[in-house]
C-alpha cells in the first residue's frame, strides 16, 4: 500500500521581507502572515543592518512594512 505525502508550505517572512527594493512599502495580509512573525523579522533584520519599519497603526488585518535600505 502506498501513502502519499502531504507538503507543506512555509512562508519564510525574512525572505519575503527581504524582497522589498529599498525606498517602498508593502502592505501584507496578516491572514497571511501573523503581525508578531512580521515584526520579529523586521528586529531580527535591522539587528543585522537592514533599515525596516512595521507599522499597524490605522490599519485593519494588514502590516504595513517599509524597507528604508
Amino acid at each position: 500500500m502506498e501513502t502519499t505525502l502531504k507538503l507543506i508550505k512555509k512562508t519564510s517572512v525574512v525572505d519575503s521581507l527581504l524582497t522589498i527594493d529599498p525606498g517602498h512599502e508593502v502592505f501584507i495580509r496578516t491572514r497571511n502572515i501573523k503581525a508578531t512573525a512580521i515584526y520579529s523579522a523586521v528586529r531580527r533584520l535591522n539587528r543585522k543592518g537592514y533599515a525596516f519599519i512595521a507599522s499597524e497603526a490605522g490599519l485593519i488585518d494588514e502590516v504595513k512594512v517599509a524597507r528604508i535600505r
